[in-house]
Protein backbone atom coordinates (compact mmCIF):
# COMPACT_ATOMS: atom_id res chain seq x y z
CA UNK A 1 0.00 0.00 0.00
CA UNK A 2 2.90 2.85 0.94
CA UNK A 3 4.83 1.37 -2.77
CA UNK A 4 1.63 2.65 -4.13
CA UNK A 5 0.98 5.35 -2.63
CA UNK A 6 4.71 6.67 -3.02
CA UNK A 7 4.56 5.83 -7.01
CA UNK A 8 1.25 7.81 -6.99
CA UNK A 9 3.01 11.04 -5.06
CA UNK A 10 5.96 10.06 -7.64
CA UNK A 11 3.71 10.09 -11.13
CA UNK A 12 1.92 13.28 -9.58
CA UNK A 13 5.39 15.41 -9.00
CA UNK A 14 6.68 14.29 -12.31
CA UNK A 15 3.25 15.45 -13.75
CA UNK A 16 3.76 18.64 -12.06
CA UNK A 17 7.06 19.00 -13.50
CA UNK A 18 6.26 18.82 -16.76
CA UNK A 19 3.23 21.49 -16.54
CA UNK A 20 5.64 23.38 -14.91
CA UNK A 21 8.25 23.25 -17.62
CA UNK A 22 6.33 23.39 -20.40
CA UNK A 23 3.71 26.35 -18.34
CA UNK A 24 4.53 28.66 -21.64
CA UNK A 25 2.45 26.36 -23.88
CA UNK A 26 -0.80 25.71 -21.77
CA UNK A 27 -0.56 29.61 -21.61
CA UNK A 28 -0.63 29.57 -25.15
CA UNK A 29 -3.36 27.48 -25.52
CA UNK A 30 -5.10 29.68 -22.77
CA UNK A 31 -4.61 32.76 -24.40
CA UNK A 32 -7.38 32.62 -27.27
CA UNK A 33 -10.09 31.86 -25.03
CA UNK A 34 -9.26 34.62 -22.63
CA UNK A 35 -8.99 36.80 -25.39
CA UNK A 36 -12.07 36.42 -27.01
CA UNK A 37 -14.17 34.80 -23.91
CA UNK A 38 -17.93 33.63 -23.52
CA UNK A 39 -19.71 32.59 -21.17
CA UNK A 40 -19.13 28.57 -21.78
CA UNK A 41 -15.11 29.60 -21.88
CA UNK A 42 -14.99 30.87 -18.35
CA UNK A 43 -13.18 27.99 -16.78
CA UNK A 44 -10.22 29.02 -18.32
CA UNK A 45 -10.08 32.08 -16.28
CA UNK A 46 -8.72 29.13 -13.90
CA UNK A 47 -5.72 28.05 -15.95
CA UNK A 48 -3.49 30.55 -15.14
CA UNK A 49 -4.47 30.14 -11.03
CA UNK A 50 -3.81 26.58 -11.99
CA UNK A 51 -0.38 27.06 -13.49
CA UNK A 52 0.33 28.69 -10.69
CA UNK A 53 -0.83 26.28 -7.92
CA UNK A 54 1.23 23.91 -10.02
CA UNK A 55 4.69 26.21 -10.50
CA UNK A 56 4.26 26.16 -5.91
CA UNK A 57 4.39 22.55 -5.50
CA UNK A 58 7.15 21.81 -8.13
CA UNK A 59 9.33 24.85 -6.82
CA UNK A 60 7.37 26.36 -3.66
CA UNK A 61 7.00 29.72 -5.29
CA UNK A 62 3.93 30.26 -6.92
CA UNK A 63 5.03 33.64 -7.98
CA UNK A 64 8.10 35.49 -9.26
CA UNK A 65 8.75 37.60 -6.75
CA UNK A 66 9.05 41.35 -8.03
CA UNK A 67 8.23 45.09 -6.68
CA UNK A 68 4.91 44.99 -9.13
CA UNK A 69 3.40 42.22 -6.80
CA UNK A 70 2.03 44.61 -4.41
CA UNK A 71 0.17 46.24 -6.69
CA UNK A 72 -0.50 43.29 -8.44
CA UNK A 73 -2.54 42.16 -5.42
CA UNK A 74 -4.23 45.47 -4.96
CA UNK A 75 -5.11 45.05 -8.91
CA UNK A 76 -6.22 41.64 -8.42
CA UNK A 77 -8.52 42.19 -5.61
CA UNK A 78 -10.24 45.06 -7.37
CA UNK A 79 -11.06 42.73 -10.13
CA UNK A 80 -12.53 40.74 -7.73
CA UNK A 81 -14.74 43.10 -6.64
CA UNK A 82 -15.72 44.83 -9.64
CA UNK A 83 -17.74 41.87 -10.05
CA UNK A 84 -19.57 42.73 -7.19
CA UNK A 85 -19.90 45.90 -8.59
CA UNK A 86 -21.08 45.47 -12.11
CA UNK A 87 -24.59 45.41 -13.17
CA UNK A 88 -24.08 42.76 -15.97
CA UNK A 89 -21.16 39.94 -15.07
CA UNK A 90 -21.24 38.99 -19.28
CA UNK A 91 -20.72 42.80 -20.22
CA UNK A 92 -17.62 42.71 -18.12
CA UNK A 93 -16.54 38.99 -18.69
CA UNK A 94 -14.17 40.21 -21.98
CA UNK A 95 -12.18 43.16 -19.49
CA UNK A 96 -12.03 40.63 -16.87
CA UNK A 97 -10.77 37.88 -18.53
CA UNK A 98 -7.84 40.50 -20.55
CA UNK A 99 -6.64 41.18 -17.14
CA UNK A 100 -6.28 37.84 -15.98
CA UNK A 101 -4.43 36.62 -19.10
CA UNK A 102 -2.56 40.12 -19.18
CA UNK A 103 -1.40 39.10 -15.13
CA UNK A 104 -0.37 35.33 -16.33
CA UNK A 105 1.96 37.21 -18.87
CA UNK A 106 3.30 39.40 -16.84
CA UNK A 107 4.49 36.54 -14.33
CA UNK A 108 5.58 34.50 -17.41
CA UNK A 109 7.44 37.29 -18.65
CA UNK A 110 9.04 38.32 -14.96
CA UNK A 111 10.06 34.49 -14.64
CA UNK A 112 11.64 33.76 -17.74
CA UNK A 113 13.23 37.16 -17.98
CA UNK A 114 15.07 35.99 -14.57
CA UNK A 115 17.40 34.85 -16.43
CA UNK A 116 19.66 36.36 -20.48
CA UNK A 117 18.36 33.58 -22.95
CA UNK A 118 14.75 33.63 -21.29
CA UNK A 119 14.80 37.50 -21.16
CA UNK A 120 15.91 38.07 -24.66
CA UNK A 121 13.57 35.26 -26.16
CA UNK A 122 10.52 37.15 -24.08
CA UNK A 123 11.81 40.46 -25.68
CA UNK A 124 11.75 38.90 -29.43
CA UNK A 125 8.20 37.47 -28.48
CA UNK A 126 6.95 41.25 -27.48
CA UNK A 127 8.52 42.90 -30.49
CA UNK A 128 7.16 39.93 -32.58
CA UNK A 129 3.60 40.35 -31.33
CA UNK A 130 3.69 44.30 -31.80
CA UNK A 131 4.71 43.77 -35.28
CA UNK A 132 1.89 41.23 -35.98
CA UNK A 133 -0.56 44.05 -34.63
CA UNK A 134 1.39 46.90 -37.20
CA UNK A 135 0.09 44.25 -39.79
CA UNK A 136 -3.27 43.37 -38.19
CA UNK A 137 -4.16 46.51 -38.15
CA UNK A 138 -3.19 47.42 -41.71
CA UNK A 139 -5.58 45.11 -42.97
CA UNK A 140 -8.51 45.73 -39.90
CA UNK A 141 -8.22 49.03 -39.12
CA UNK A 142 -11.37 51.23 -40.19
CA UNK A 143 -9.62 54.11 -41.73
CA UNK A 144 -10.45 57.74 -40.45
CA UNK A 145 -9.12 60.28 -43.00
CA UNK A 146 -7.79 63.46 -40.08
CA UNK A 147 -4.12 64.65 -42.43
CA UNK A 148 -4.85 65.79 -45.96
CA UNK A 149 -1.59 64.36 -46.77
CA UNK A 150 -1.95 60.73 -45.76
CA UNK A 151 -5.86 60.65 -47.28
CA UNK A 152 -4.30 59.58 -50.88
CA UNK A 153 -2.84 56.69 -49.00
CA UNK A 154 -5.85 55.58 -46.61
CA UNK A 155 -8.02 55.71 -49.47
CA UNK A 156 -5.97 53.10 -51.26
CA UNK A 157 -6.28 50.62 -47.97
CA UNK A 158 -8.53 48.11 -47.58
CA UNK A 159 -10.71 48.98 -45.00
CA UNK A 160 -11.28 46.20 -42.08
CA UNK A 161 -10.30 43.32 -44.54
CA UNK A 162 -9.90 41.71 -41.53
CA UNK A 163 -12.93 41.62 -38.64
CA UNK A 164 -12.14 40.21 -35.17
CA UNK A 165 -14.82 39.29 -32.48
CA UNK A 166 -15.71 42.59 -30.48
CA UNK A 167 -14.56 44.82 -33.51
CA UNK A 168 -16.89 44.12 -36.16
CA UNK A 169 -16.37 47.22 -37.85
CA UNK A 170 -13.34 47.45 -37.66
CA UNK A 171 -10.02 48.20 -35.08
CA UNK A 172 -9.85 51.76 -34.13
CA UNK A 173 -7.20 53.58 -35.44
CA UNK A 174 -6.24 55.74 -32.28
CA UNK A 175 -6.22 52.19 -30.35
CA UNK A 176 -4.07 50.75 -33.34
CA UNK A 177 -1.41 54.23 -32.54
CA UNK A 178 -1.86 53.41 -28.82
CA UNK A 179 -0.42 49.29 -29.01
CA UNK A 180 2.07 50.51 -31.21
CA UNK A 181 3.86 52.96 -28.92
CA UNK A 182 4.48 50.11 -26.72
CA UNK A 183 6.82 48.79 -29.41
CA UNK A 184 8.27 51.23 -31.22
CA UNK A 185 10.62 52.50 -28.91
CA UNK A 186 11.94 48.90 -27.86
CA UNK A 187 12.42 48.30 -31.36
CA UNK A 188 14.37 51.37 -32.00
CA UNK A 189 16.91 50.11 -29.14
CA UNK A 190 17.14 46.84 -30.56
CA UNK A 191 17.53 48.55 -34.27
CA UNK A 192 20.39 50.61 -32.51
CA UNK A 193 22.16 47.16 -30.83
CA UNK A 194 21.73 45.52 -34.26
CA UNK A 195 23.70 48.26 -35.93
CA UNK A 196 25.95 48.22 -33.08
CA UNK A 197 26.96 44.66 -34.10
CA UNK A 198 26.36 45.39 -37.89
CA UNK A 199 29.41 47.95 -37.43
CA UNK A 200 31.75 44.83 -36.25
CA UNK A 201 31.22 43.04 -39.15
CA UNK A 202 28.72 40.85 -37.66
CA UNK A 203 25.46 39.97 -38.76
CA UNK A 204 24.72 42.76 -41.20
CA UNK A 205 21.78 41.59 -42.62
CA UNK A 206 20.30 41.41 -39.02
CA UNK A 207 20.21 45.30 -38.71
CA UNK A 208 18.55 45.73 -42.27
CA UNK A 209 15.69 43.34 -41.09
CA UNK A 210 15.29 45.32 -38.07
CA UNK A 211 15.40 48.46 -39.87
CA UNK A 212 12.98 47.18 -42.36
CA UNK A 213 10.49 45.86 -39.55
CA UNK A 214 11.16 49.36 -37.39
CA UNK A 215 9.86 51.59 -41.03
CA UNK A 216 6.91 49.08 -41.47
CA UNK A 217 6.02 49.34 -37.42
CA UNK A 218 6.12 53.09 -37.80
CA UNK A 219 4.79 53.85 -41.44
CA UNK A 220 1.16 51.90 -39.87
CA UNK A 221 1.84 54.20 -36.50
CA UNK A 222 1.67 57.29 -38.92
CA UNK A 223 -1.48 56.06 -41.08
CA UNK A 224 -3.48 55.80 -37.81
CA UNK A 225 -3.43 59.17 -37.75
CA UNK A 226 -3.67 59.66 -33.84
CA UNK A 227 -3.10 63.73 -33.06
CA UNK A 228 -2.85 62.03 -29.49
CA UNK A 229 -0.20 59.15 -30.35
CA UNK A 230 1.37 61.87 -32.83
CA UNK A 231 1.97 64.14 -29.72
CA UNK A 232 3.27 61.20 -27.26
CA UNK A 233 5.72 59.66 -29.97
CA UNK A 234 6.78 63.71 -30.55
CA UNK A 235 7.42 64.18 -26.48
CA UNK A 236 8.75 60.90 -26.06
CA UNK A 237 11.84 61.11 -28.88
CA UNK A 238 12.52 64.94 -27.22
CA UNK A 239 12.84 63.26 -24.16
CA UNK A 240 15.13 60.35 -25.29
CA UNK A 241 16.78 62.78 -26.85
CA UNK A 242 17.74 64.94 -23.92
CA UNK A 243 18.85 61.95 -21.94
CA UNK A 244 21.21 60.61 -24.67
CA UNK A 245 22.95 64.06 -25.10
CA UNK A 246 25.96 65.34 -23.34
CA UNK A 247 25.40 67.37 -20.44
CA UNK A 248 26.55 70.69 -22.41
CA UNK A 249 24.57 69.58 -25.49
CA UNK A 250 21.59 69.33 -23.59
CA UNK A 251 21.81 72.78 -21.71
CA UNK A 252 21.95 74.40 -25.33
CA UNK A 253 19.00 72.03 -26.37
CA UNK A 254 16.69 72.75 -23.18
CA UNK A 255 17.16 76.87 -23.49
CA UNK A 256 16.20 76.70 -27.34
CA UNK A 257 13.17 74.52 -26.63
CA UNK A 258 12.64 77.00 -23.85
CA UNK A 259 12.60 79.96 -26.52
CA UNK A 260 10.34 77.97 -28.83
CA UNK A 261 7.67 77.51 -25.95
CA UNK A 262 7.67 81.15 -25.67
CA UNK A 263 7.55 82.14 -28.86
CA UNK A 264 4.31 79.43 -29.04
CA UNK A 265 2.65 81.47 -26.35
CA UNK A 266 3.31 84.99 -28.33
CA UNK A 267 1.07 82.70 -31.18
CA UNK A 268 -1.19 81.49 -29.31
CA UNK A 269 -1.62 84.31 -27.21
CA UNK A 270 -1.95 86.47 -30.49
CA UNK A 271 -4.79 84.00 -32.47
CA UNK A 272 -6.07 82.94 -28.90
CA UNK A 273 -6.48 79.47 -27.06
CA UNK A 274 -9.67 78.23 -28.28
CA UNK A 275 -8.44 78.62 -32.29
CA UNK A 276 -5.23 76.91 -31.52
CA UNK A 277 -6.35 74.46 -29.77
CA UNK A 278 -9.41 73.30 -32.29
CA UNK A 279 -5.95 73.69 -35.14
CA UNK A 280 -4.03 71.09 -32.53
CA UNK A 281 -6.88 68.81 -31.86
CA UNK A 282 -9.91 69.20 -33.52
CA UNK A 283 -8.82 69.16 -37.17
CA UNK A 284 -11.28 70.68 -39.57
CA UNK A 285 -14.30 73.05 -38.48
CA UNK A 286 -16.48 71.65 -41.19
CA UNK A 287 -16.39 68.14 -39.92
CA UNK A 288 -19.03 66.34 -38.18
CA UNK A 289 -17.91 67.42 -34.72
CA UNK A 290 -21.34 65.60 -33.53
CA UNK A 291 -19.73 62.64 -33.91
CA UNK A 292 -15.98 63.37 -33.09
CA UNK A 293 -14.46 62.58 -30.17
CA UNK A 294 -11.15 64.32 -31.54
CA UNK A 295 -12.23 67.53 -30.75
CA UNK A 296 -11.25 69.18 -27.03
CA UNK A 297 -14.87 69.99 -26.09
CA UNK A 298 -15.45 66.39 -26.57
CA UNK A 299 -13.12 65.28 -24.54
CA UNK A 300 -14.06 67.57 -21.79
CA UNK A 301 -17.13 66.72 -21.75
CA UNK A 302 -16.61 62.90 -21.35
CA UNK A 303 -14.13 63.68 -18.68
CA UNK A 304 -16.57 65.28 -16.45
CA UNK A 305 -19.26 62.59 -16.92
CA UNK A 306 -16.23 60.64 -15.89
CA UNK A 307 -15.66 62.54 -12.74
CA UNK A 308 -18.93 62.67 -12.29
CA UNK A 309 -19.18 58.20 -11.93
CA UNK A 310 -15.78 58.37 -10.03
CA UNK A 311 -17.79 60.01 -7.34
CA UNK A 312 -20.81 58.34 -7.72
CA UNK A 313 -18.42 54.49 -7.49
CA UNK A 314 -15.09 55.70 -5.26
CA UNK A 315 -14.04 51.92 -3.71
CA UNK A 316 -16.14 49.79 -6.12
CA UNK A 317 -16.03 51.51 -9.46
CA UNK A 318 -19.26 50.98 -11.87
CA UNK A 319 -17.62 47.58 -13.33
CA UNK A 320 -15.16 46.78 -15.66
CA UNK A 321 -16.05 47.39 -19.18
CA UNK A 322 -19.68 49.32 -17.75
CA UNK A 323 -19.04 52.98 -18.53
CA UNK A 324 -19.86 53.21 -22.03
CA UNK A 325 -23.23 51.45 -21.52
CA UNK A 326 -24.31 53.70 -18.23
CA UNK A 327 -23.00 57.10 -19.22
CA UNK A 328 -25.64 57.17 -21.86
CA UNK A 329 -28.63 56.56 -18.74
CA UNK A 330 -27.12 57.93 -15.66
CA UNK A 331 -24.48 61.10 -17.73
CA UNK A 332 -26.05 62.01 -21.02
CA UNK A 333 -23.57 63.97 -22.86
CA UNK A 334 -24.52 66.76 -25.03
CA UNK A 335 -22.40 66.90 -27.75
CA UNK A 336 -22.17 63.22 -28.58
CA UNK A 337 -25.54 61.19 -29.40
CA UNK A 338 -26.55 58.43 -27.49
CA UNK A 339 -26.26 55.71 -29.93
CA UNK A 340 -22.65 56.52 -30.14
CA UNK A 341 -20.65 53.93 -28.51
CA UNK A 342 -17.95 55.69 -26.06
CA UNK A 343 -15.36 52.69 -25.09
CA UNK A 344 -13.86 54.52 -22.59
CA UNK A 345 -12.82 57.79 -20.86
CA UNK A 346 -10.18 58.35 -23.31
CA UNK A 347 -7.88 59.13 -20.47
CA UNK A 348 -6.55 55.33 -18.88
CA UNK A 349 -6.13 56.81 -15.41
CA UNK A 350 -9.79 58.14 -15.34
CA UNK A 351 -10.75 54.58 -16.83
CA UNK A 352 -8.83 52.63 -14.49
CA UNK A 353 -10.98 54.35 -11.21
CA UNK A 354 -13.87 53.56 -13.03
CA UNK A 355 -13.05 50.37 -13.35
CA UNK A 356 -11.83 49.47 -10.81
CA UNK A 357 -12.37 52.19 -8.02
CA UNK A 358 -9.83 54.35 -6.47
CA UNK A 359 -7.72 51.51 -4.99
CA UNK A 360 -7.75 50.53 -8.46
CA UNK A 361 -6.01 53.65 -9.93
CA UNK A 362 -3.77 53.86 -6.97
CA UNK A 363 -2.14 50.21 -7.84
CA UNK A 364 -2.35 51.25 -11.30
CA UNK A 365 -0.25 53.94 -10.51
CA UNK A 366 1.79 52.04 -8.66
CA UNK A 367 2.68 50.03 -11.87
CA UNK A 368 3.90 53.22 -13.55
CA UNK A 369 5.58 54.71 -10.69
CA UNK A 370 7.52 51.34 -9.97
CA UNK A 371 8.49 50.57 -13.35
CA UNK A 372 9.90 53.87 -13.89
CA UNK A 373 12.20 53.50 -10.75
CA UNK A 374 13.68 49.86 -11.45
CA UNK A 375 14.54 51.54 -14.95
CA UNK A 376 16.18 54.04 -13.20
CA UNK A 377 18.07 51.86 -10.96
CA UNK A 378 19.06 49.81 -13.43
CA UNK A 379 20.37 52.81 -15.29
CA UNK A 380 22.01 53.22 -12.43
CA UNK A 381 23.97 50.05 -12.16
CA UNK A 382 24.80 50.01 -15.71
CA UNK A 383 26.48 53.73 -15.14
CA UNK A 384 28.58 52.03 -12.38
CA UNK A 385 29.27 48.82 -13.95
CA UNK A 386 32.79 47.89 -14.34
CA UNK A 387 33.83 45.73 -17.47
CA UNK A 388 34.54 42.05 -16.07
CA UNK A 389 36.63 39.33 -17.82
CA UNK A 390 35.06 35.67 -18.83
CA UNK A 391 37.56 34.70 -15.95
CA UNK A 392 36.41 36.89 -13.87
CA UNK A 393 32.67 35.45 -13.61
CA UNK A 394 30.72 33.26 -15.54
CA UNK A 395 27.46 34.52 -13.95
CA UNK A 396 27.63 37.33 -15.58
CA UNK A 397 26.26 37.03 -19.01
CA UNK A 398 23.89 40.16 -19.14
CA UNK A 399 24.99 42.60 -20.82
CA UNK A 400 27.17 45.70 -21.45
CA UNK A 401 26.30 49.02 -19.48
CA UNK A 402 25.74 50.57 -23.29
CA UNK A 403 23.45 47.47 -24.35
CA UNK A 404 21.49 48.07 -20.64
CA UNK A 405 21.23 51.48 -21.41
CA UNK A 406 19.97 50.97 -24.59
CA UNK A 407 17.27 48.90 -23.45
CA UNK A 408 16.35 50.95 -20.90
CA UNK A 409 15.32 53.71 -23.04
CA UNK A 410 13.76 51.23 -25.18
CA UNK A 411 11.33 50.15 -22.77
CA UNK A 412 11.45 53.16 -20.75
CA UNK A 413 10.41 54.99 -23.70
CA UNK A 414 7.77 52.55 -24.40
CA UNK A 415 5.94 53.35 -21.54
CA UNK A 416 6.38 56.70 -21.05
CA UNK A 417 5.39 57.27 -24.76
CA UNK A 418 1.77 55.21 -24.11
CA UNK A 419 1.71 57.48 -20.62
CA UNK A 420 1.48 60.63 -22.78
CA UNK A 421 -0.77 59.18 -24.98
CA UNK A 422 -2.90 57.77 -21.91
CA UNK A 423 -3.93 61.31 -20.71
CA UNK A 424 -6.11 61.85 -23.80
CA UNK A 425 -6.75 58.09 -25.10
CA UNK A 426 -7.38 55.47 -23.60
CA UNK A 427 -6.41 51.10 -24.37
CA UNK A 428 -8.29 49.89 -20.88
CA UNK A 429 -7.19 47.29 -18.71
CA UNK A 430 -8.06 44.18 -19.94
CA UNK A 431 -8.27 45.38 -23.38
CA UNK A 432 -6.73 42.93 -26.40
CA UNK A 433 -3.95 45.43 -27.18
CA UNK A 434 -3.12 45.81 -23.48
CA UNK A 435 -0.93 42.17 -23.38
CA UNK A 436 1.97 44.22 -24.05
CA UNK A 437 1.55 46.30 -21.49
CA UNK A 438 1.94 43.32 -19.40
CA UNK A 439 4.80 41.93 -21.00
CA UNK A 440 6.51 45.42 -21.07
CA UNK A 441 6.27 45.23 -17.50
CA UNK A 442 7.49 41.58 -17.35
CA UNK A 443 10.67 42.29 -18.87
CA UNK A 444 11.55 46.21 -16.94
CA UNK A 445 11.02 42.97 -13.82
CA UNK A 446 13.26 40.58 -15.51
CA UNK A 447 15.90 42.89 -16.56
CA UNK A 448 15.58 44.43 -12.91
CA UNK A 449 16.24 41.12 -11.47
CA UNK A 450 19.31 40.40 -13.37
CA UNK A 451 20.87 43.77 -13.20
CA UNK A 452 20.66 43.94 -9.72
CA UNK A 453 21.53 39.76 -9.20
CA UNK A 454 24.85 40.63 -11.17
CA UNK A 455 25.77 44.16 -9.83
CA UNK A 456 25.79 42.21 -6.25
CA UNK A 457 28.00 39.35 -7.59
CA UNK A 458 30.78 42.14 -8.95
CA UNK A 459 30.06 43.94 -5.55
CA UNK A 460 31.60 40.15 -4.13
CA UNK A 461 34.61 39.11 -6.98
CA UNK A 462 36.88 41.79 -6.20
CA UNK A 463 36.67 40.76 -2.74
CA UNK A 464 36.89 37.09 -3.78
CA UNK A 465 39.82 38.04 -5.73
CA UNK A 466 41.92 39.98 -3.15
CA UNK A 467 41.28 36.44 -0.74
CA UNK A 468 42.52 34.27 -3.34
CA UNK A 469 46.01 32.55 -2.96
CA UNK A 470 48.44 33.62 -4.79
CA UNK A 471 51.63 32.13 -6.62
Amino acid sequence: MAQASEKLRTAACRTAAFFDCWHWIFLILAAPLLLFPSPARTPALLVISGLWIITWLTRREPLTCTPFNGPLLLLSVMVLVSLYATYDIAVSLPKIAGMVLGIGVFYAFAREGRHPRGWWLCCWVFMGIGIGIAGLGLLGTRWIAKVGALTPVISRLPSALVNLPGASEGLHPNEVAGALLWVMPVLASFLQLAWIRARGGRAVWVWFLALALTLFVTGVFALTQSRGGYIAFAVTGLVLVLIMLPPRARQLTVAALAILAVVALVVVARVGPNAALHRLLGGSRSADLALSLDTLEGRVEVWSRALYAIQDFPLTGMGMNTFRHIVPVLYPLFLVGPDFDIAHAHNEFLQAALDLGLPGLVAFLALYIGAFWMLAEIWRIADGRRQVSDGESSALMLCTPQTLRALVLGLGGGLFAHLIYGMTDAVALGAKPGVLFWMLLGLIAGLFDQARRNHQVQDVIPVLLDKSPRA
